[in-house]
C-alpha cells in the first residue's frame, strides 16, 4: 500500500493537533498564576470574609431582616469564594460551579424590596 504526500500531511496535521492541544494552558489557568490572577483571588478572601461578617450581623437580627441579611452573606461568601478559588481550580471544574446563581440573585433582590416597603 502506497502513502501519498497528502495522506503523510494529513496524518501530520492531527498529530500537530493532538501536541498542541495537551500543551495548552487554558486562559484561567494563566490568569490565576500572573500578579493580577493573585490580586483578584487576594480580593476574594476580603469579599468571603465580608459575607461571614454579614452573616454575624444577621444573628443579632430577627425575623424577615435575619433571613435576608443570612441570605446577603451566603451570596457574598459565594461570590468570594469563587474568585478565591480560581487559583485551584482542577482541569475538570469550571470556576462558574461556585458562583451564586441569577436566580439567587433575583430572589435576594425581591427579598431587599420587601424590606424596603
Amino acid at each position: 500500500m502506497k502513502i501519498t504526500r497528502k495522506q503523510i500531511r494529513k496524518i501530520l496535521d492531527k498529530e500537530r493537533t493532538i501536541l498542541e492541544n495537551e500543551d495548552r494552558v487554558s486562559e484561567m489557568r494563566e490568569f490565576s498564576g500572573s500578579r493580577g490572577g493573585k490580586r483578584v483571588m487576594s480580593e476574594g478572601r476580603k469579599i468571603r470574609s465580608s459575607g461571614e461578617s454579614i452573616r454575624g450581623i444577621s444573628e443579632e437580627h430577627t425575623g424577615a431582616m435575619r433571613r435576608t441579611l443570612g441570605n446577603i452573606a451566603e451570596f457574598v461568601e459565594k461570590l468570594g469564594g469563587s474568585l478565591e478559588g480560581i487559583g485551584i481550580l482542577q482541569e475538570t471544574e469550571s470556576a462558574t460551579t461556585g458562583l451564586p446563581t441569577v436566580s439567587e440573585l433575583k430572589r435576594l433582590h425581591k427579598e431587599i424590596q420587601k424590606l424596603e416597603k
